[in-house]
């Protein structure tokens, strides 16, 4: 018996820089789907994006599968195209791209939907994403996978709580992959409250702010999903600590066959070849509409000798 169809809208953001990459997202869902799971896509975009560039990102829509639509927004009108960066007065350590800030505008800019998932163009989806889009958002602003130091790691938790001023980091998740409850923020004003801390120097030496900035408007309103749907860099490398939020068995099953890979970090797929799972990212690259734009990848130095060490952590 075929399944009912479901619409899963997803946002992605990205400027001429990366268009590439959130291409291959949107191969990498469409090839994964399962039968009865459409895509609607929304890509926002910086004005910098060439015409050549949003053909080919309009092109995923051609699939064999017929499985997606693809919706251009431009947001260069909500947004100075410029990148946000905090003076180095106040010990910036992460500068924020606009494009990073665009989701915070979706519960305007995507008015008629009441709930959406959001996917980083360092990400690469593996498996359906029907179940994570129908996890139920009662009384949540947003939900993701959390990021397990904010919540292990006393020095750097207390460090943000008193120079950030959110009221805890017990629920602070990453925000590469979160579903959002578009309906609710519109009703309690989130995205204003969310464009009001653009910029605000407390924030500049702790985390990128898009992700601070969420995590800081929502707290008290924010929910877990299955740690497969974002396998970052970074909880692979506290493997152990993981298991403080999800099973052991959770955990090893999301470390060995993840359903949202998520490149967090300097090392991408798109820049080396021997980062974890590059290889099936390069197949996706080469199915998407850039196929036939060349890519100078490299080796990341050090990379063998760093997975394998993170390997026998998590498989020992």
């Amino acid at each position: 018996m075929a399944m009912e169809q479901i619409h899963i809208p997803v946002i992605l953001s990205s400027d001429n820089n990366q268009v590439n990459a959130m291409a291959v997202v949107m191969t990498s869902a469409i090839e994964t789907a399962s039968e009865g799971s459409y895509y609607d896509f929304y890509c926002f975009l910086s004005d910098n994006v060439t015409e050549e560039n949003r053909e080919r990102l309009l092109k995923c829509r051609e699939n064999s599968r017929k499985n997606c639509s693809v919706t251009l927004v431009d947001m260069s009108k909500y947004f100075d195209n410029n990148a946000i960066q905090y003076s180095g007065k106040v010990g910036m350590v992460h500068s924020v791209t606009t494009p990073a800030l665009y989701r915070l505008k979706a519960p305007s800019v995507l008015s008629h939907l009441d709930k959406v998932l959001y996917l980083d163009t360092d990400t690469m989806v593996r498996t359906d994403l029907r179940e994570l889009f129908e996890t139920p958002m009662d009384n949540v602003y947003m939900a993701g996978v959390p990021v397990v130091w904010a919540q292990i790691k006393k020095s750097d938790r207390n460090r943000w709580l008193k120079q950030s001023g959110i009221p805890g980091m017990d629920f602070y998740v990453n925000s590469g992959v979160l579903l959002m409850n578009l309906k609710a923020m519109r009703e309690d004003d989130v995205e204003s409250k969310c464009l009001a801390l653009v910029g605000k120097k407390e924030f500049a030496p702790l985390d990128p702010a898009d992700q601070l900035i969420l995590n800081y408007v929502c707290y008290g309103k924010i929910g877990f999903v299955p740690c497969r749907y974002n396998v970052t860099m970074s909880n692979i490398k506290h493997a152990k600590r993981m298991t403080a939020l999800y099973s052991a068995k959770e955990v090893r099953e999301a470390f060995d066959d993840p359903s949202v890979i998520h490149w967090t970090g300097a090392g991408k797929p798109w820049k080396y070849y021997d980062v974890l799972l590059a290889h099936e990212w390069w197949r996706r690259y080469m199915q998407s509409p850039f196929k036939d734009v060349p890519l100078n990848r490299m080796a990341k130095p050090g990379t063998l000798g760093n997975w394998w060490r993170l390997l026998k952590k998590v498989f020992k």
